[in-house]
């Protein structure tokens, strides 16, 4: 083995060895709970794929100087974890945090070699309703633990001394790999509560209200109170939808939430403040019962009025035919649904060779799509588009003909044949869809055959029937 070979096995196996380890290493924050965390186990709603795997939140190391940029720091900047960046002081859970001494615990689901351990806290003025950047952050770490390039345990915990605050703030906590150029990252959202006040009597958390879809006029919304012997029907609480802003689902919530208050002592839905108290917003809200009580469980149940109506696309913009130029051809046309599903769109040539194909996501809207022909040829094509219902996984077909000619002589003409066919005369010129040409009817006494066809009977179709010659000038 030769000197060069030698070293780029040795590169290629330090690489093997790098990449492996970041794969491998993943964790997230259990205490207090993390975002990413309440996500999986049901405390924060609409999270999208990060509820299925909290402990992967993987970005380059060197925060703040490095690592996710601003905006997207929650998600460490992986796309398919966006819906972390949402920020505002309604949309996640909070656990109740007091300055001083806490405890911060982490869960590693494939532990590795770690450098530290940092923890930084948003500063007291920062504004919530804003994404989450540096300038959110006092970026001095207030508690920062030395990992000696050892592997951790499993579990660890950190005590940490948190600094004074008030109301609602984010903890950011920063994992930083040993051998890896990569770090975790991961928000707690917290509440600190205004001086030793606390509900009274004490309220526990039992359900919470996910605004999860819109409803329509007629559709109700009710909670399902539940015990350790069942349901106490007795405690449920319900509102019809009577208009579409009723129906706005961050709106729903609230409406129901407020309802709750009003006509359920043992019960309060809300968010929990500062000062100690639950009270209703337009989001999720918590729905906290008497520890007293002994109720158990909250849930929430939508009721649809009517069903709703079959899944359905339509097309528009889509032309019969359409001109090759310089042997390239893009095929522009939109689609609307009113369901979510996944759209594809297929041109098929006479022989059945797929010449393009596209791809769309439709969930009660609408999209435009392009096709790219591979190599057309003028003739007679299909397009074939295929939509896959998510909700059920029925499978909706439509087919559209198209005609495709090749720029030049061919691009005028009376009609696409057989159309109009009764109306031809010597000089008319019709389109033969079959192979994108256009026939000029010949003069009289000729003539006469032009308008001679029937399916049954093709003698004089032109360019393809056995006398065609007879009745068309070929182009």
């Amino acid at each position: 083995m030769n000197r060069l070979t030698t070293a780029l096995t040795t590169i290629a196996g330090a690489c093997a060895l790098l990449c492996s380890a970041s794969a491998m290493a993943h964790g997230y924050i259990t205490q207090p709970e993390s975002r990413n965390l309440l996500c999986k186990q049901g405390g924060n709603s609409a999270c999208g794929a990060i509820q299925w795997e909290p402990q992967s939140l993987e970005a380059p190391s060197g925060f703040p100087a490095q690592g996710p940029a601003d905006g997207v720091i929650a998600s460490a900047a992986l796309a398919q974890f966006g819906e972390l960046n949402e920020q505002t002081s309604s949309r996640w859970t909070k656990r109740p945090m007091t300055a001083g001494a806490n405890v911060f615990k982490w869960q590693f689901t494939a532990n590795h070699a770690t450098r530290n351990w940092r923890y930084y806290i948003t500063k007291a003025n920062w504004n919530p309703n804003q994404k989450l950047t540096r300038a959110s952050f006092d970026l001095t770490p207030f508690c920062v633990v030395d990992g000696g390039n050892r592997q951790p345990p499993a579990q660890v915990s950190h005590n940490c001394t948190v600094p004074q605050r008030s109301g609602y703030q984010v903890i950011l906590g920063v994992w930083e790999i040993g051998d890896t150029p990569n770090s975790f990252y991961n928000m707690v959202d917290v509440l600190f509560k205004d001086g030793p006040t606390v509900p009274v009597p004490e309220w526990t958390q039992r359900g919470a209200i996910y605004p999860s879809v819109d409803l329509a006029v007629g559709d109700s919304v009710a909670t399902r109170v539940f015990d350790a012997a069942g349901e106490k029907p007795e405690l449920q609480t319900k509102v019809t939808i009577n208009s579409a802003s009723e129906g706005l689902r961050n709106n729903w919530a609230y409406l129901l939430a407020t309802r709750v208050n009003a006509e359920q002592p043992l019960l309060h839905a809300g968010q929990l403040g500062q000062d100690g108290k639950i009270t209703p917003v337009y989001g999720q809200n918590t729905v906290y019962a008497k520890t007293s009580s002994a109720l158990t469980r909250v849930e929430v149940q939508i009721n649809k009025d009517q069903t709703p109506p079959p899944a359905e696309f339509s097309v528009s913009d889509l032309r019969s035919s359409y001109a090759i130029k310089g042997g390239e051809l893009t095929i522009n046309f939109s689609v609307s649904a009113n369901a979510d599903m996944e759209l594809s769109a297929y041109v098929y040539d006479q022989a059945g060779v797929s010449k393009g194909f596209a791809t769309a996501p439709l969930n009660n809207n609408s999209a435009a799509l392009a096709l790219n022909l591979n190599a057309p040829k003028a003739g007679a094509h299909q397009l074939v588009l295929k939509a896959v219902v998510k909700d059920g996984g029925a499978v909706l077909q439509k087919t559209f003909p198209l005609t495709l000619t090749e720029e030049g002589g061919n691009a005028a003409y009376d009609h696409v044949f057989p159309a109009s066919l009764a109306t031809y005369k010597a000089g008319t010129r019709v389109l033969q869809p079959k192979n994108g040409k256009v026939y000029t009817c010949k003069p009289f006494p000729y003539s006469g055959w032009c308008s001679q066809w029937t399916a049954a009977s093709t003698h004089y179709e032109p360019g393809v029937g056995a006398n065609w010659q007879d009745a068309w000038i070929a182009p």
